[in-house]
């Protein structure tokens, strides 16, 4: 496999306060890469600076092509889609219009919207339903299709099985294995039974550093992220 995206030595935080240093991974095409850790190791920090939404120090870049310090608009254009752990909708925009709004009327976006909405019947069962009114499995559903309706070479996604009923959370797994064979996917999680589920590799962070690496469910039986994640 090839290098979808690589990050080096990225640096940043908040003001004055870093969260996360010196991190260093790469996503290979058509992998499912996991990040665990407890809360405030920086995971989610870790996404927002790589979304365009924090200034870091160190590189990122995406299918070779150099995307450090870019703002959020430019990174959306080159085939990175990020998926935030709240999922905002528009106010009175139904799951449809949502849709329209984010596939591009393009009809390869109409298809790749299509087979999504296959993996997610209860949100193809409410189309016309408005967004305000979707449960909160519901809109991370949503928010995975809005994603991917840009075509995109990665999605980042935070936490998105976080709060959900037990058969939503296997809907979303069964769909995040879907689109790994096309779209690599780098995902934050503390649900250790969805890391598993994803059968991939993971990375451990911890006070803003990675700490382990490894297949998720190679540490998992050695006893590593029992101890690191204290489960």
């Amino acid at each position: 496999m090839s290098e979808c995206l690589k990050v080096e030595a990225l640096t940043t935080g908040y003001g004055s306060t870093t969260i996360v240093r010196e991190v260093s991974l790469t996503v290979q095409r058509g992998e499912v890469l996991c990040i665990l850790g407890l809360n405030g190791a920086g995971k989610t920090t870790l996404l927002k600076a790589l979304a365009g939404l924090l200034p870091y120090t160190g590189s990122v870049s995406l299918n070779g092509a150099n995307l450090s310090h870019k703002s959020g608009a430019v990174i959306n254009r080159t085939g990175f889609a990020y998926v935030p752990q709240e999922q905002g909708v528009f106010p009175g925009l139904s799951v449809e219009e949502h849709l329209r709004l984010s596939r591009h009327f393009s009809d390869s976006n109409r298809l790749l919207q299509g087979q999504m909405l296959e993996l997610f019947p209860t949100l193809k069962e409410r189309f016309a339903q408005n967004a305000q009114t979707l449960s909160g499995g519901q809109r991370k559903m949503l928010g995975i299709v809005m994603a991917l309706s840009s075509s995109p070479s990665l999605v980042v996604m935070d936490e998105p099985t976080e709060g959900v009923a037990p058969v939503v959370r296997e809907q979303l797994v069964n769909a995040l294995k879907a689109i790994a064979d096309t779209v690599s996917v780098l995902i934050v999680e503390q649900n250790l039974d969805t890391a598993l589920a994803l059968d991939g590799r993971g990375l451990v962070m911890e006070q803003g550093r990675i700490v382990a690496s490894g297949s998720v469910r190679e540490m998992y039986d050695s006893g590593q992220l029992e101890k690191l994640l204290a489960v």
